[in-house]
C-alpha cells in the first residue's frame, strides 16, 4: 500500500492528532505468541542508530522469544534488490524509505506483513503513518541542517542558502550522495538553497537542481553515504557544515559533542521496516516486526536516539522533556517540509520512477555528462 507523504504528515502537531488511514486488516484482539527458534536476519544501519536498535529492539526480542537476530551492516539499495531477485535476500527483514518501498513493490520483491502476531491496540496508534500490506513504520526523522558552532559563533548557519555561503560561513562541506535517491534530501536542499519556495519544491526541476549542486560541488569534502559519516565530519572538523540526520546529530551531542543545528528548513521522512521475498525466516520476521510494533518497545527506543515513533501510544511512556526533542513536535514540524513521496515513486516522463532517475542523473552529473 502506497502512502502520499504529504498527505501523511499534513496537519501533524505532534505525538496527537488520529491516523490517515486504519488497519485494511480484520485482526484478532490478542496476537499469537512470539515464542520461537531459529534466527532472523535484519539490516543494523551501523553508528547510534544500529546501537539503539540492538539496545532496545534486538537484544530485548531475543531474550523473550528465543530467537537470535543477526543483525547485518547496511549495503548499497541496488545490491538489496539484486539479491532479492536473486531468491537470495541478504536480509530476512530490512529498512526502506518512503522513497523506495513502492519500486521494490512493483517488482514484487516483498513478502506481505503477518499481523496475526500484533497487538491490535498498536496497530490501531500507528499515526501519522499507518502499516501497509508490505511495511511497518519504524522511524519518523527529520534530515537537518548541521554546523560547526565554535566556527561561527553567534553569527550561525540557519538555511540552506547560508550552507551554499562559503564566503560568509567558510569552511568545506558535507551532504548526502545522490546516489541513495531521496533519501539524503540532497535535492530538496539544493533547490532550497536556490531560494525555491518551499511549498514548490515538488516537482523536482532537475536542471535547477543540478545548477545549485554545481555551485556547491568544489566545497564538498565527501558526499556521505552513511548516516554516521556527516556528523563524524563535524566532529573531526573536516567540514564546518552540512546536513545530517536528527537522531545521528543528538547521539553525538549526548556523547558531549558540539554540533549545531537548526530545525528551519528541515526535510521530515520516514522509514519501514519490510520483508523481502525469498526470505528463508518469513515467520520469524514477522515475530520481530510485531514486537518492534509494541509501544512501550518504540518508547524505549526513542529513549536511546531521537527519532519519533510511528506507533503514538509510544508517546505514553516518553518523558515529556524527552518528547520535545523528537522532529514531529509542533514547534519544530511547522518549520520544516514534507518529502513529497508521492513524487519519488512517480514514473516520469521516461517511464522510469523518479527516484531512480535522480541517481541515473545524479551519476551522470558526478561525470560531467549533465
Amino acid at each position: 500500500m502506497s502512502i502520499n507523504r504529504r498527505q501523511v504528515l499534513k496537519g501533524v502537531a505532534g505525538a496527537g492528532g488520529a491516523a490517515i488511514a486504519p488497519s485494511f486488516l480484520a485482526l484478532p484482539a490478542l496476537a499469537q505468541s512470539l515464542k520461537g527458534t531459529g534466527e532472523v536476519v535484519v539490516y543494523d544501519g551501523g553508528g547510534s542508530w544500529g546501537e539503539a536498535k540492538r539496545v532496545a529492539l534486538f537484544d530485548p526480542f531475543e531474550k523473550e522469544t528465543g530467537i537470535k537476530v543477526i543483525a547485518q551492516p547496511r549495503t548499497d539499495l541496488g545490491a538489496v534488490r539484486a539479491s532479492a531477485l536473486a531468491g537470495s535476500p541478504r536480509y530476512d527483514v530490512t529498512i526502506l524509505t518512503g522513497g523506495n518501498t513502492t519500486a521494490f513493490e512493483r517488482e514484487n520483491l516483498l513478502v506481505p506483513i503477518d499481523y496475526g502476531y500484533f497487538n491490535k491496540a498498536d496497530l490501531d496508534a500507528f499515526n501519522p503513518v499507518a502499516t501497509g500490506k508490505f511495511t511497518v513504520p519504524h522511524i519518523i526523522y527529520s534530515l537537518l541542517i548541521a554546523y560547526d558552532p565554535a566556527k561561527f559563533g553567534s553569527n550561525s548557519i540557519s538555511s540552506w542558502a547560508d550552507v551554499w555561503d562559503t564566503k560568509k560561513f567558510p569552511g568545506g562541506r558535507t551532504l548526502c550522495t545522490g546516489t541513495r535517491g531521496p533519501d539524503g534530501a540532497v535535492f530538496e536542499a539544493a533547490l532550497l538553497a536556490d531560494g525555491v519556495d518551499p511549498a514548490k519544491i515538488y516537482p523536482i526541476d532537475w536542471d535547477r537542481a543540478f545548477k545549485s549542486l554545481s555551485r556547491i560541488k568544489p566545497e564538498i569534502v565527501k558526499w556521505w553515504n552513511s548516516g554516521a559519516e556527516g556528523p563524524q565530519l563535524l566532529i573531526d572538523k573536516q567540514v564546518t557544515a552540512g546536513s545530517g540526520w536528527n537522531g545521528r546529530i543528538y547521539a553525538a551531542n549526548e556523547k558531549s559533542q558540539k554540533i549545531g543545528f537548526t530545525w528551519n528548513q528541515g526535510v521530515l521522512q520516514y522509514d519501514s521496516w519490510v520483508v523481502l521475498k525469498g526470505s528463508k525466516n518469513v515467520d520469524n520476521a514477522n515475530k520481530l516486526l510485531a514486537f518492534m510494533s509494541r509501544a512501550e518497545v518504540q518508547a524505549n527506543f526513542s529513549k536511546h536516539i531521537l527519532y519519533a515513533p510511528p506507533n503514538s501510544r509510544a508517546y505514553d511512556f516518553i518523558p515529556a522533556e524527552r518528547a520535545k526533542m523528537l522532529p514531529t513536535y509542533a514547534e519544530f514540524k511547522k518549520q520544516q517540509i514534507v518529502q513529497d513521496y508521492a513524487f519519488w515513486n512517480a514514473l516520469g516522463k521516461n517511464g522510469r520512477p523518479n527516484n531512480l532517475t535522480a541517481v541515473a542523473e545524479w551519476e551522470r552529473w558526478l561525470v560531467g555528462a549533465r
